[in-house]
């Protein structure tokens, strides 16, 4: 089964790809052309570096290692039979950026040259993580779109946590198909990384039951612990509600947003595998009644929320903001 969406994507707001331009030289390639272009060098090589001319070579390299993992070699040949580009950009800060509409995924070179970001072995497994984390995002995108023209400012905030959290699940599930083709470098990058308490809710859930790799066991309570991370959620709840504001901004309507609010469907949809599994499959209801997905506990971003819904509720006429329209007209009648 093969999930597809006729959906509008999610706005571009925070990476403006529409004002991206192309320097004389080449700085974007598809993807198409980078697999199966493999670099004759050893990955173990302490000289790697030298081998790396242009930032193609980095990219050559990254795919060249992440084919060896079932689950992003699935996802790279979707983006290669969609004809996406790839490029490097200055982000500042930001992992990647999206444009859906182009077919560009930009990635960030963190300021460093191509020799220095694919000799360093931390560099290079950074780039790894963001490719795979990137392509799960197209691979949402392409399904599901955006949530902003679906769902309630309330309800976006949910989604875009689940789908912020199944992004760093395949981050994970990768690494450790890598650990078993003989790469474990990338695997004790990420138990070092921010989303290391994932990795070792992994490992330690497939040492006690093995069996868990193929129920979906595993990867659901790794897909639990991304919430138990208050600075995780802190940070998606505040990216979210800032895009929400933007989107706020940019629109003609006092409510761009959506009415629905997500069912189990939609939930346990987001969690399928490029193998076709789903690991919250029969849990999508489970996910939305429990407290643990939903609640907004950073006061700062409760209030932003709240600001944010009592907009969409407000009719504003010469700078005064009226609950009821009808009070607004008569207050200041329209000429």
């Amino acid at each position: 089964m093969e999930l597809k969406s006729n959906q509008p994507p999610k706005k571009m707001i925070e990476c403006d790809v529409q004002n991206y331009t192309v320097p004389a030289s080449r700085s974007r390639w598809y993807f198409a052309e980078l697999c199966g272009g493999f670099l004759d060098v050893d990955v173990c090589d302490s000289d790697i570096g030298d081998y790396i001319v242009d930032y193609d070579d980095v990219l050559r390299l990254s795919i060249d290692i992440l084919e060896r993992s079932p689950s992003a070699r699935q996802m790279l040949d979707e983006v290669c039979a969609k004809d996406w580009a790839v490029s490097f950009e200055d982000l500042r800060g930001s992992e990647y950026c999206v444009d859906v509409e182009s077919k560009l995924l930009i990635l960030d070179h963190n300021g460093l040259d191509p020799s220095s970001l694919g000799g360093s072995s931390y560099f290079r497994n950074v780039t790894l993580v963001t490719l795979v984390k990137a392509m799960r995002d197209i691979w949402q995108e392409k399904r599901h779109g955006g949530f902003d023209t679906h769902y309630s400012p309330d309800h976006i905030l949910v989604m875009e946590r689940l789908r912020a959290a199944d992004l760093d699940v395949l981050a994970v599930l990768c690494a450790w198909e890598l650990r078993s083709e003989n790469y474990a470098d990338l695997w004790r990058h990420l138990i070092g990384a921010e989303i290391g308490d994932m990795a070792m809710m992994y490992s330690g859930y497939l040492e006690r039951d093995p069996s868990s790799a193929y129920n979906g066991q595993a990867l659901r309570a790794v897909f639990k612990q991304w919430f138990r991370e208050a600075g995780r959620l802190k940070s998606c709840d505040h990216d979210a509600l800032e895009y929400m504001d933007e989107v706020l901004a940019i629109s003609e309507e006092t409510n761009p947003f959506g009415k629905r609010r997500p069912g189990k469907m939609n939930v346990e949809m987001l969690s399928c595998l490029p193998d076709r599994s789903a690991y919250l499959q029969g849990h999508g209801a489970e996910t939305l009644a429990d407290p643990l997905y939903s609640s907004v506990d950073n006061p700062i971003n409760q209030t932003h929320l709240m600001h944010i819904m009592y907009d969409l509720e407000a009719v504003v006429v010469e700078d005064v903001a009226f609950r009821d329209a009808d009070l607004a007209r008569k207050i200041f009648p329209v000429e």
